[in-house]
């Protein structure tokens, strides 16, 4: 016989014997129990510090002061976790979004990197106190036992990842209320579990362990976010005797209209476009986004500011792997256009009153938060913040009252400025600038930030000459920084004034009473 004819004869016996082997072996995965999950017990990880005692159970609390953990107690294997590239080999479309991400680059960004060094010099734990901020900034990095002052664990390019696929899509529980990355996680999960020949003979393992849509319903909640984006200052991570609020972004959407109306943080953060999504809300129309992206759109316009050329790799600290730099770049550029356009559909300003008293004009000024939902800024306020600029013109367009000037050779803005803003304060009571959040022993607001769909009026008292003028021009800007110019200089000494970005603003010809 022929080879062809030989190939005729036997290709349909063979195709229906393997599809007959697959579907034997899929029936079993049904059937059979699942694969037990595996790791790696304390007492395998050399040298490993447990400074901060047991819990109230006497059991040993080795990933705290990170609230995360893994659901058998266990530390993951470095070498049985996927890097975000083998992910790439079934979902290509998925990892470009990620890869440009601030999730990607959470946990290698010289801003955060520079930062945990300094705050871990701080306290008596030294690195080991870094664990709060590595749970949810680099997880694999945590839950593998590589955050100590002694490294026993080989790193690994997943643990170099930050914030990629398996730690979110092996989550299996969340605690907002309790935040500080408080979430379960199985990364011990064994590989073969994950990928590989297994995943087309058991695929409801992969599924399981990955955490698709009809087995894990919890990536689908503003829950799961709200897991790490919470944030409390206790005794075990700073120096002061009651907990604070150093971010509480999932306390303020609960309660809002748009929990109320089940908008989570997904919907507008994962939406192809979050700033045509969040104007659709605006709008009244309250539907669900046709997709969800992997590009995590938020508030870090700097990280995505292409304009700085070489600095924008250093704060970003470098490039990851899996993909080639022109074509990163490309796609940050892009994820800056999103963050941009997102920024302006957040906010708004409008003239509400004008009227003299005495020898001022008292001006009205309501700054709304429109399109965010929770509060505006929200995030780690002892940074992230927004101020108000005003500025009064005569007729001959010269300034005569000027608020909230900003020094773009020094970065700061002038003492006069309207803020919104967390001070974070020493011992000593003195202001914390550059993030040592450690220090801090206790919070005050310059301005309490706005709640979701609320807004907050701003009067100024501007002196006018009594002869001048009658027809003046009102200008106001409304600005958002992502950073003090003592966070660049003390922690990575660079000294890099930071560009802030104008969220919206407004001009009005007004005549004097």
């Amino acid at each position: 016989m022929h080879l062809k004819s030989q190939f005729r004869y036997h290709a349909r016996p063979i195709a229906f014997s393997l599809i007959l082997v697959i579907l034997v072996i899929g029936g079993l995965s049904l059937i059979l129990p699942t694969s037990p999950e595996s790791g790696v017990a304390l007492e395998e990880v050399p040298y490993y510090h447990l400074p901060f005692g047991p819990n109230a159970a006497g059991d040993p609390r080795p990933f705290w002061p990170s609230r995360m953990q893994t659901a058998t107690d266990q530390f993951a294997d470095p070498e049985a976790i996927p890097s975000s590239t083998q992910c790439a080999t079934c979902h290509q479309r998925e990892f470009d979004e990620w890869l440009p991400s601030l999730h990607a680059y959470a946990g290698i960004d010289n801003v955060y990197e520079k930062t945990v060094e300094a705050n871990e010099d701080l306290l008596r734990h030294g690195v080991e106190q870094g664990r709060f901020c590595e749970g949810c900034h680099s997880p694999a990095e945590l839950l593998t036992g590589r955050t100590n002052r002694f490294a026993s664990v080989m790193p690994s390019d997943a643990a170099a990842e930050g914030v990629n696929c398996i730690a979110c899509h092996t989550a299996v529980h969340a605690d907002p209320e309790q935040g500080n990355g408080a979430l379960t996680l199985t990364l011990e999960t064994s590989l073969d579990q994950l990928s590989g020949p297994l995943l087309v003979a058991a695929p409801r393992d992969h599924a399981r362990a990955f955490g698709a849509e009809r087995t894990n319903e919890l990536i689908k909640t503003s829950a799961f976010c709200g897991g790490c984006h919470t944030e409390i200052l206790d005794a075990s991570m700073s120096q002061s005797s009651e907990p604070h609020y150093a971010q509480a972004t999932f306390q303020e959407w609960q309660g809002s209209w748009y929990e109320e109306n089940d908008v989570t943080c997904q919907d507008c953060h994962m939406a192809p476009d979050p700033a045509g999504y969040v104007r659709r809300l605006r709008n009244g129309h309250i539907t669900k986004p046709e997709r969800y992206t992997h590009r995590f759109v938020g508030a870090n316009y700097l990280l995505f500011d292409t304009s700085l050329g070489s600095n924008l790799a250093f704060l970003r600290g470098g490039f990851l792997a899996g993909m080639d730099k022109a074509r990163q770049l490309e796609l940050i550029a892009q994820q800056g256009e999103a963050t941009r356009a997102l920024l302006r559909a957040a906010a708004g300003l409008e003239l509400r009153d004008i009227r003299q008293e005495a020898d001022a004009l008292h001006v009205d000024i309501a700054v709304q938060n429109l399109g965010a939902g929770h509060n505006l800024p929200t995030g780690v306020l002892d940074q992230k913040h927004m101020w108000l600029e005003l500025r009064l013109r005569d007729a001959e367009g010269r300034i005569v009252f000027h608020s909230g000037a900003y020094d773009a050779d020094t970065g700061n803005v002038d003492a006069t400025a309207v803020r919104w803003m967390e001070i974070f304060r020493d011992s000593d009571g003195q202001p914390i600038l550059d993030h040592l959040t450690f220090r801090t022993a206790a919070i005050d607001w310059e301005r309490k930030t706005i709640p979701p769909r609320s807004e907050d009026v701003v009067g100024y008292d501007i002196p006018l000459p009594e002869t001048g003028d009658s027809s003046y021009t009102l200008e106001a800007q409304l600005w958002y920084t992502v950073a003090l110019p003592e966070l660049l200089f003390n922690n990575l000494r660079v000294e890099m004034p930071v560009p802030p970005f104008e969220l919206t603003a407004l001009s009005a010809e007004i005549t004097r009473p």
